[in-house]
């Protein structure tokens, strides 16, 4: 297998790995969040870093229950989360991927963002080692300005 081979192949798993993580996280009334298809997606010791400042790392858990709470609670009754656009750079068993993503609360507040995320190759496959995000006005123009394609990508 050739090395270009390799890395499209990476490309793809990473790519499957953080969709999955993505619609982990989508939710309505009857449906609620898979959290344990998220935390899945992350080494135990991974931190994750929300758009709140001062930045605090959380365990995926964490926030996977964080984010059932809103549900429960009636906060935020659905939750959709839709990619849109999703640059990856494989070296070796090192990965870093950039992924922008709307969200839909409540079938009427949109937001959009862009993840970081900081992967890892382990003999069964990818897995997140981190993720930090912030909330942007606009993905599109956020990766044009990098030179990056913001087309959407399958959650």
């Amino acid at each position: 297998m050739t090395d270009q081979t390799q890395i499209a192949r990476d490309r793809e798993e990473i790519a499957a790995l953080i969709a999955a993580q993505f619609r982990a996280l989508c939710w309505d009334e009857e449906t609620p969040p898979d959290t344990q298809a998220l935390a899945a997606a992350y080494l135990p010791e991974a931190l994750l870093f929300a758009s709140s400042r001062p930045a605090s790392g959380q365990t995926a858990e964490t926030f996977g229950n964080r984010m059932k709470a809103l549900r429960d609670s009636g906060r935020i009754s659905v939750f959709e989360e839709k990619g849109v656009g999703l640059h990856i750079w494989v070296t070796g068993n090192v990965a870093v991927a950039m992924a922008g993503c709307e969200m839909h609360e409540n079938q009427n507040e949109v937001t959009e963002d862009v993840s970081a995320f900081l992967l890892v190759k382990n003999p069964p496959g990818w897995v997140i080692a981190a993720q930090a995000w912030d909330i942007l006005p606009s993905i599109a123009d956020a990766f044009a300005a990098s030179g990056l394609d913001a087309e959407r990508f399958e959650v």
